[in-house]
């Protein structure tokens, strides 16, 4: 309900604009003049409200492409505990294992590495930009296997109210994300491996 409220709004501002710029632009002598004042000032008047979110979106888009990978620093080869006999990562994909299994599956892939996250709220953006570091640790070890930054937002001011920002993604996390797991845990009969 208040999405549409606030969309409501929005429409009325625009409304608004129109109608300061038609006012403002009154003042030119010239055709040629007031269609350009009008033109400049209905434009920034409009987009006002959206500002914030539109240099937020520059910044945070700066940010999503500096942590655009995952840095590997190191790799524990492990076997058919979890992967398939051909190699297949057990914890993902189309294959939903049953629920004891993926207890017992999950409970060997927690024995052997440890996801720690840091977050920081940044201040120097436009909008409000959450800042999260992690870092995968070998449980035994304690040796830094992989590390990544990740980013998120609420948006602007107006877009706060509202499920998902308007004009920026509400996160972004680096490109190789997904297949994390297979990197840091290769297969030990994979052809990588064996190099």
């Amino acid at each position: 309900m208040f999405e549409i409220l606030a969309l409501l709004v929005l429409l009325a501002w625009i409304v608004c604009s129109i109608w300061l710029a038609a006012r403002i632009a009154r003042v030119a002598r010239y055709g040629a003049l007031k269609a350009l004042i009008f033109i400049v000032l209905a434009s920034v008047f409009a987009v006002l409200p959206l500002v914030d979110e539109i240099i937020g979106k520059i910044q945070f888009d700066r940010l999503c492409k500096e942590a655009e990978e995952v840095k590997i620093y190191g790799t524990i080869p492990v076997g058919t505990d979890l992967y398939y006999s051909d190699g297949r990562w057990r914890l993902g994909g189309n294959i939903a294992l049953p629920f004891e299994e993926f207890k017992r599956v999950r409970a060997i892939y927690d024995s052997l590495v440890v996801w720690e996250s840091a977050q920081v709220a940044r201040e120097s953006e436009a909008i409000p930009i959450a800042e999260s570091e992690t870092k995968i640790v070998d449980r035994k070890t304690k040796m830094l296997l992989a590390s990544f930054r990740s980013y998120s937002t609420r948006g602007g001011w107006l877009s706060r109210n509202f499920e998902k920002p308007a004009l920026v993604r509400d996160q972004c996390l680096p490109h190789t994300f997904r297949n994390i797991d297979q990197r840091i845990l290769p297969f030990k009969g994979s052809v990588e491996v064996q190099k």
